[in-house]
Order: C-alpha cells, then sequence, then structure tokens
C-alpha cells in the first residue's frame, strides 16, 4: 500500500479528529516530508483535508471522494484478494476500456470506477450521462463458464444486486425496469449494460463486462434537457454529512459484495424470485416500441429465461427477449 494510502486510511477511520503529521509518519514509518507529500496529492485528487499548525491534518465528515483504499475499507476481507479496482478521475467509458483490458486477457473480478465518463453508453448504443462528483460509473470484468443465451443473467443478477444496495444503503424501495434499470420514486437512477464476446467454437463467453451507472446525487446544473423528465438521484443536492460520509464508496463495496454472492449461484439462478419481486412491470399495462410501430400490451410475468411475458389485447401470450423492444409503461 503506498504512503498516501495508509494517510487516507488512517485520516479516515480518525474523522473529525486532527492528526500531527509527526504521529501520522510514526504510524506509517515514514517521513513528515513523505506525509506531507501525501497529503498534497489526496487534495490535488479532490480529498478535503485541513491543517492548522500544532495541531495538524483532519478530514471531516461527509468526505465522498471514491478511492480504492476508500472502497476497500468497506469490502469483506475474504474479497480483498479477489478484486482489483482500478479508479479514474475521467474516462472516455469505463466498459470500452474494461472490454480492451479483457481482451488483453485481464483477470477476472477487475473493475473500473470513474468519477466521469465523457463517453459513457447505455443500451441500444444510447449515451449515458455522466458528470463529475455526482455519479458511480463501474465494470465489473466477469468470466463465467456459461453458454451465451445465459447471459442476460448477468444482467439481472446484477440488477438485484444493485436494487438491494441502494434500498440498504438508503432504506429506499427501488424498482427494477425490464431488463436493465434500476428506478426510484418513479425516475430512472441506474442503467446496466453487459457487453460480452463469445467463443464461436463453444458458443460459451469467453468474458462479460457489466457497466453499471448510477445516479447517486443530483447534477448540480440539473439533468439536460433531452432526460430531465425520466433521469432522478438517489439524493438532493444537500445532504446530512454522516449519509454523505464515503457514500459512494459504501454503495461500490456493497454493490461488489452482493455481486460476488450472486454470481456463484448464475447457473441456477437463484436470484431471480428477488429480480420479479422487484419488478415495476409485472401487473402493469405497457406499450413497446419497435422500428415499425408501438403497441399496448399487458405484463403478466417475467419467465424463467427473464423474458418478459405479455398478453396482447387479443389475449395472446407473447414472451418477449431483451433487445427486441423498448418498454414504456402507460400513463
Amino acid at each position: 500500500m503506498k504512503v498516501k494510502d495508509k494517510v487516507l486510511k488512517i485520516l479516515n477511520e480518525n474523522k473529525e479528529t486532527y492528526l500531527s503529521g509527526e504521529e501520522l509518519a510514526n504510524r506509517i514509518g515514514v517521513s513528515r516530508t513523505a506525509v506531507w507529500k501525501a497529503i498534497k496529492a489526496l487534495n490535488d485528487e479532490g480529498y478535503a483535508i485541513s491543517a492548522i499548525n500544532k495541531l495538524g491534518y483532519r478530514m471531516s465528515k461527509g468526505d465522498d471522494v471514491i478511492s480504492v483504499t476508500g472502497i476497500g475499507q468497506y469490502l469483506p476481507t475474504n474479497l480483498a484478494d479477489t478484486v482489483k479496482i482500478e479508479v479514474y478521475k475521467t474516462i472516455t467509458s469505463t466498459n470500452t476500456v474494461l472490454k480492451q483490458k479483457a481482451s488483453d486477457d485481464a483477470s477476472e473480478w477487475l473493475i473500473l470506477i470513474a468519477e466521469e465518463q465523457t463517453e459513457g453508453r447505455g443500451r441500444m448504443n444510447r449515451k449515458f450521462y455522466s458528470p463529475s462528483d455526482t455519479g458511480i460509473y463501474m465494470s465489473v470484468l466477469l468470466r463465467p463458464d456459461c453458454h451465451v443465451t445465459q447471459a442476460l443473467f448477468i444482467t439481472t443478477m446484477t440488477a438485484v444486486a444493485v436494487a438491494e444496495t441502494l434500498d440498504e444503503i438508503f432504506d429506499a424501495d427501488t424498482k427494477i425496469k425490464w431488463v436493465n434499470d434500476i428506478y426510484y420514486d418513479n425516475k430512472k437512477i441506474c442503467g446496466i449494460l453487459t457487453e460480452a464476446a463469445v467463443n464461436v467454437e463453444t458458443s460459451k463467453l469467453d468474458y462479460a463486462v457489466v457497466g453499471i451507472g448510477i445516479n447517486v446525487k443530483e447534477p448540480k446544473d440539473n439533468f439536460p434537457d433531452e432526460i430531465k423528465d425520466i433521469a432522478g438521484s438517489m439524493t438532493g443536492l444537500e445532504l446530512q454529512k454522516d449519509i454523505n460520509d464515503n457514500l459512494r464508496n459504501r454503495i461500490v463495496a456493497k454493490i461488489v459484495e452482493k455481486m460476488y454472492d450472486y454470481y456463484k449461484e448464475l447457473n441456477n439462478h437463484q436470484f431471480m424470485g428477488k429480480y420479479k419481486e422487484k419488478s415495476m412491470l409485472i401487473g402493469k399495462d405497457v406499450y413497446i416500441l419497435t422500428d415499425e410501430n408501438k403497441e399496448n400490451l399487458h405484463v403478466t410475468d417475467i419467465d424463467d429465461e427473464a423474458g418478459l411475458v405479455v398478453r396482447h389485447d387479443d389475449g395472446r401470450v407473447e414472451h418477449l427477449k431483451s433487445g427486441e423492444v423498448s418498454v414504456r409503461i402507460k400513463e
């Protein structure tokens, strides 16, 4: 662990308490100059660390900078040596970069996280608004031993992990909009994009990259006009310090923990019961959008293959597959 990470860990564990440079240096086993350089580097990364002569350094509660160390302190010990996390201030797209790393034989459970994406993407190549300091934009590399037809369960598994995490941390009641969106208070607050490479000889996945974009806080300048009516966040602009304290680090760690547990059940689909329970579409009248038309339907269920079961006006029942249609709830 770098000196900077060690200093950050100690300050995080002693928030609202001043620690002298000498005390930090003694704890870590380095010079006071090394501590000073570490503090400067942390301030440059966005951490609000105050310094007062004769008192030392202090990190206030309410700090919410995403970091490897910040996430690591909330991860279960059994995952410490399993996941490898890389944090970027700005990136084009975590999915795009991680797919390249996957092609270069990166190990499973490599996770990229960014404070900002300049070319964030959603399903059907839509743009995903990814402003700095307010969201979580992360991608997880998996190498499952499964047939390509089972790839959709990676998305449903992730949706359950994200929804449960947000419910626990915010005491909320999020819903899943088939197949890959999380809604809170009737607004979309998270999108999930799973992209995969297939071995053509075996028809099994070579790898899957799961992208997760969460609007944790309200952007300072609000959402762009084209999405402001559908996009929302888990919190407003003003947060209590105890809620905001390491908020995004806690969210990331809990999502990774839940994903890891559900991933072990990928082939038996035990998480599908929870996916159905969180569905915002079952029992609702919806319409589907295709390139050719718009059709009214009634959603009756989600089947064992994660398909949407719908009933047409003429009584005909159909099982829709992800990627075929775009679904909207009728007002």
